[in-house]
Formats: C-alpha cells, sequence, structure tokens
C-alpha cells in the first residue's frame, strides 16, 4: 500500500510513455520481459515494449542529476512464420519504421539530448511464447533537464507533495473572518 502523501515522481519511463501515448495506431507495456511474455497475447497491433532497465548511471552536475539508463525498446508485432521468411521480413521493416517513428518523436520532444547517427537493432524471432517479429534498440537515453538539487530533489514534472496535504485550518477560522 502506497502513501497517500508520497508525490509521484517523473522519470525517465514517464517521459518514454507520453512520447508513445502521442503515436497514433501503437500499444506501449513498460515491463520485464517476463511480464511482457505474457502480456504481449493479449495486444492486437504493433507494440513498442520499454523494457525495465537493469542499471544506469547518474550523471552529476552542478546543480542537477541527469538519469541515464541503460534502456532497451523492442518493436515488435503478431506474426505467422512462413519457411520462405518474405512475411518476417516486411514486418522487420514495419518495425524498423515504427522505431524510426519513435527516435523522430523522440528528438522532437526535447526531453532527451539528440540520438544521433548509428543504433544499433537486434532482431526478434519468436521471443516470446505468442509468434511475433520485431527488432531491439538500446538508445542513449539522455535526459536534457534531469533533476534540480538545490535544497531538495525535484524534476519539474514532480508532483507537489504539499499540494496533497489537506490544510489544517477549518474553514470560517479567525484569519478568514478577519
Amino acid at each position: 500500500m502506497s502513501n497517500p502523501i508520497t508525490p509521484q515522481y517523473g522519470t525517465v519511463e514517464k517521459k518514454i510513455r507520453d512520447i508513445v501515448q502521442n503515436m497514433e495506431g501503437v500499444n506501449y507495456l513498460f515491463m520485464n520481459w517476463s511480464q511482457a511474455n505474457e502480456k504481449i497475447d493479449h495486444i492486437d497491433g504493433p507494440t513498442i515494449i520499454y523494457v525495465l532497465p537493469p542499471s544506469g548511471e547518474l550523471d552529476f552536475h552542478n546543480s542537477s542529476v541527469k538519469d541515464y539508463p541503460q534502456s532497451q525498446i523492442a518493436f515488435v508485432a503478431s506474426t505467422e512464420f512462413d519457411f520462405e521468411g518474405e512475411e518476417n521480413d516486411n514486418i522487420i521493416e514495419q518495425m524498423k519504421r515504427l522505431c524510426i517513428r519513435f527516435i523522430k518523436a523522440v528528438n522532437d520532444s526535447e526531453l532527451f539530448e539528440q540520438i544521433e547517427g548509428r543504433l544499433p537493432y537486434r532482431v526478434l524471432y519468436d521471443y516470446f511464447d505468442q509468434n511475433v517479429t520485431g527488432i531491439v534498440i538500446t538508445p542513449p537515453l539522455v535526459e536534457e533537464e534531469g533533476v534540480f538539487i538545490c535544497e531538495t530533489e525535484y524534476r519539474t514534472e514532480d508532483e507537489d507533495p504539499e499540494e496533497e496535504v489537506p490544510s489544517e485550518e477549518e474553514p470560517g477560522s479567525e484569519e478568514e473572518n478577519g
């Protein structure tokens, strides 16, 4: 059970989720490979899977810290395997195009440093219990604006915990009645 006063922090995943939700015709999952294996059975259409990062780096600067997770992002679609591979080759190309749309959306968001140059990918065939084909990338997601470290640590998209705390003054108190 979570504490109702605990704020919801802005995260790299939240930024990725917001970017994907603005893309049309795409499903989104954020989980580990095992959980994605179960969930992918119930999803139709192209899916972007942001795999739980196993580790990363915190990049400390004078007044801020940027999160630099070692991210894996998969672009997958269901398939029927044929022995000639033509259908899978076409789906792989579709997932590469989805990846291109995603990277363009990431760059346009200005939430992360621009992703440019070569970006290796790995092809997925039959990786899950359901037949899917796709690609996996490990993009360098470096936040443009991280956590500010002045008196308290915060991101601009963090919820303000003080806004959620109810006021202790009762309506009609002496201050209001003057």
